[in-house]
């Protein structure tokens, strides 16, 4: 293929025009790997499941306490001894 008179006296980046495509890119040294991770998806990640949905844990949080605090105390008491048993030993 022979150059064209045109584009004889042009620089290597200027030779031919392409319309409607634009490409961007970045070297991989340049970028930066958690670029918004704590002040975007950290922060998103936390408004949608713990401030938004708070009712689907919750409910099920006190009742697990509960539950558990029950089963300590009642753990407790039935491994204590009762004194009445025990009045009449010498």
């Amino acid at each position: 293929m022979r150059p064209s008179v045109v584009s004889m006296g042009k620089h290597f980046g200027n030779l031919g025009k392409m319309y409607g495509e634009h490409r961007f890119a970045l070297a991989p040294n340049e970028q930066k790997a958690y670029k918004g991770f704590f002040d975007q998806a950290f922060v998103k990640v936390f408004k949608t499941y713990v401030v938004d949905q708070w009712y689907y844990y919750i409910p099920q949080t006190i009742g697990a306490y509960l539950l558990y605090d029950w089963a300590i105390k009642t753990n407790h008491a039935a491994g204590r001894k009762n004194p009445a048993d025990f009045a009449n030993d010498s």
